[in-house]
């Protein structure tokens, strides 16, 4: 369970893989220039947000982004080992294909993590974000973002971009979904869902 509080998500910026829609899961590839471009104008954004804490995955291409924007907003940088992505295993550096949904339904994946066990670290992850309070921001990836719609948002069809950034508030005492709000998302055109990472 994710808890009750509010905060910011933000993707990382664009990579070559997601460029070439492949899986990159925990291989550690670096955001590229329009990547880059993305993360600045992220930070940008952000500079009027008043966060006061900028927690990130490990993983280069969302460490380089959240650096980007801790030096903007002149925020702590939070380095938090379980918003890493997804171990995909031997599937790492290629597309992504029908093993996927059968993943997703508990099966594993070669040398890689079961998807439960995933949703669960990433969960660990975002509430060890959370602890910060205040206005926190995650950058972490695609895969975090699955957590957050099964935990928070009931599953709801919602896909994270490179550099897409949405803000959540939890439920009232009465219950529901979350609200999820998008509030900014970078020049791109790679379909979210299609190279995860």
């Amino acid at each position: 369970m994710i808890d009750r509080l509010p905060f910011y998500f933000l993707r990382h910026g664009e990579t070559d893989w997601n460029r070439l829609h492949l899986m990159q899961g925990q291989t550690d590839t670096p955001l590229n220039p329009h990547g880059v471009v993305q993360s600045e104008a992220a930070a940008q954004y952000l500079s009027s947000r008043k966060i006061t804490a900028v927690c990130t995955s490990p993983l280069r291409r969302a460490r380089s982004t959240a650096e980007l924007i801790s030096a903007r907003v002149n925020a702590p940088l939070v380095v938090i080992n379980d918003l890493r992505e997804c171990n995909y295993g031997t599937y790492e550096g290629h597309p992504s294909g029908p093993w996927r949904e059968d993943w997703f339904k508990g099966a594993p994946i070669p040398e890689g993590e079961l998807f439960d066990d995933f949703l669960e670290r990433s969960v660990r992850g975002i509430n060890a974000a959370l602890a910060y309070r205040g206005r926190v921001l995650i950058v972490a990836h695609g895969g975090t973002f699955w957590a957050i719609r099964r935990y928070a948002l009931d599953g709801a069809q919602l896909k994270a971009g490179n550099c897409e950034l949405m803000a959540l508030a939890p439920p009232g005492d009465d219950g529901g979904p979350w609200n999820c709000k998008r509030l900014f998302m970078a020049d791109t055109s790679i379909d979210a869902d299609a190279a995860v990472g």
